[in-house]
């Protein structure tokens, strides 16, 4: 025990030192000590004031303010903000409850803020918790992990929720590390410090890389973790309500109890001819069978007389461009323009905005117009 206890004290310590390091760095948000440093994290608009426009080129690639911009703040949208209110009122709900509990899942287009909002939440819950006058500084809220490389064994997932937790043994030389085959079962250590840490929330994200068929052996295990230990899951990804439910209805067995109900109708048609029997409601609602809410997420729409939706994005964005000669409403001036390039996708704009924010600091202009605009290439410009 003193050797495993001193290995997670060594990989904690070496998680941190990275996080700290290179806190945008994706990877660290699936471990306990990077997701803890990411919900704690508050980021900064760097002081104008403390960093002045640098004169020559050397100097300007070592700007600290193109760490910030290179990342931006994210900037929720109405949507977004919607969305997050229903799974954490759900989650509340949740913990207060001791049977009917429900998962949620996030879907819509790549690159509408998908992964964003489902980490938002996740920092809401933890935080939440946090304050709660109970909390000892010991108990784990929120378990964030990815569909994993491999989803054909349910192993494989619980051996993502015991990589975050820092459960997973390490192999002690590189030999070891090629020579294995498969992952041991950590179902038993796992469960049991989800359970005496009082998680409350499972994030499991990039849902689209799976098969209903993969998911359904796995999604009993999600029902244990609900219905024994109260723990809420939240799936995120393009097309996650489709694979979800179906994968819900192989599960459950579903079509096979529908089948044999419609056929008990039926009978009981054939003996009372006042039998309603099996009709196309009935369909309809064995359609809608183990659907869990939905969050969507789509595109921001451009419309001229709407102020509320895509302008305040763009006014959102603006607030966090640190640039020295940047010009009033740079960016919603451009709104047309910017849905143009963009499209309304979450993503493909931030990404726009960054790369013009940093050719500004590096260029000297320290402003965004069309020219560093229209400079940059996106994936929605081919």
């Amino acid at each position: 025990m003193k050797a495993s206890a001193a290995l997670r004290d060594k990989r904690r310590e070496r998680a941190l030192q990275r996080a700290f390091s290179a806190p945008m760095r994706p990877e660290w948000l699936h471990t306990l000590p990077g997701w803890n440093h990411y919900s704690h994290e508050h980021l900064v608009v760097p002081s104008l004031a403390d960093h002045p426009a640098l004169k020559e080129e050397k100097e300007r690639r070592k700007d600290p303010r193109l760490g910030f911009l290179g990342h931006l703040m994210m900037v929720e949208s109405a949507a977004a903000s919607a969305g997050m209110d229903d799974v954490l009122e759900a989650v509340l709900v949740n913990s207060r409850r001791r049977e009917g509990l429900s998962d949620r899942v996030i879907n819509g287009l790549s690159g509408t803020g998908k992964s964003m909002l489902l980490r938002t939440i996740g920092r809401a819950v933890q935080l939440e918790i946090e304050e709660h006058p109970h909390f000892t500084g010991s108990q784990i809220p929120v378990v964030h992990i990815l569909a994993p490389a491999d989803t054909d064994n349910k192993i494989n997932w619980i051996w993502e929720i015991a990589c975050f937790l820092g459960l997973n043994p390490e192999p002690t030389t590189e030999d070891d590390l090629m020579r294995w085959r498969s992952y041991p079962d950590l179902s038993v250590p796992v469960n049991y410090v989800l359970e005496t840490a009082l998680t409350r929330l499972l994030l499991v994200d990039d849902i689209q890389r799976v098969t209903p068929a993969q998911l359904a052996p796995v999604l009993h295990y999600f029902d244990y973790l609900r219905n024994r230990l109260g723990i809420t899951t939240v799936f995120c990804g393009t097309g996650a309500s489709s694979v979800v439910h179906e994968a819900r209805a192989i599960a459950d067995r579903h079509t096979i109890v529908v089948r044999q109900r419609a056929e008990r109708l039926a009978r009981a048609r054939e003996q009372d001819p006042a039998h309603p029997g099996y009709t196309a409601a009935d369909e309809k609602d064995e359609l809608a069978y183990g659907r869990l809410p939905v969050t969507w997420l789509d595109p921001i729409p451009f419309d001229r007389h709407d102020k509320t939706s895509w302008p305040t994005v763009l006014a959102g964005y603006e607030k966090h461009l640190c640039l020295h000669n940047l010009d009033e409403k740079a960016l919603t001036k451009h709104s047309l323009y910017l849905h143009r390039r963009t499209g309304g996708y979450f993503r493909d704009l931030s990404q726009l905005i960054s790369q013009a924010a940093t050719r500004a600091v590096l260029t000297g202009t320290e402003n965004i117009t069309l020219t560093e605009l229209a400079a940059v290439t996106t994936s929605r410009d081919h």
